[in-house]
């Protein structure tokens, strides 16, 4: 069984608010595994975890990725 997501720090700003939309993306595609999306997005399961950690601002290629991964409008 795949780990829960860690929950993001307390506190708002404009990286926070994009990691949880990337979070958001992916529950509304039913929540895949990172591993899952990593095959699909051509990225490691780690890139895209990180990039829904809302520690740094992921790479546009990540984020097309992971976007794209979820099935969202890139």
């Amino acid at each position: 069984m795949p780990r829960r997501e860690s929950p993001l720090e307390a506190g708002d700003g404009p990286l926070l608010e994009f990691a949880e939309d990337l979070r958001r993306l992916r529950r509304k595609a039913g929540a895949p595994p990172y591993r899952e999306l990593a095959e699909q997005a051509h990225f490691s399961l780690s890139t895209l975890s990180s990039a829904a950690s809302g520690k740094r601002l992921p790479t546009l290629a990540v984020t097309l990725a992971y976007v794209h991964a979820c099935d969202g409008d890139v």
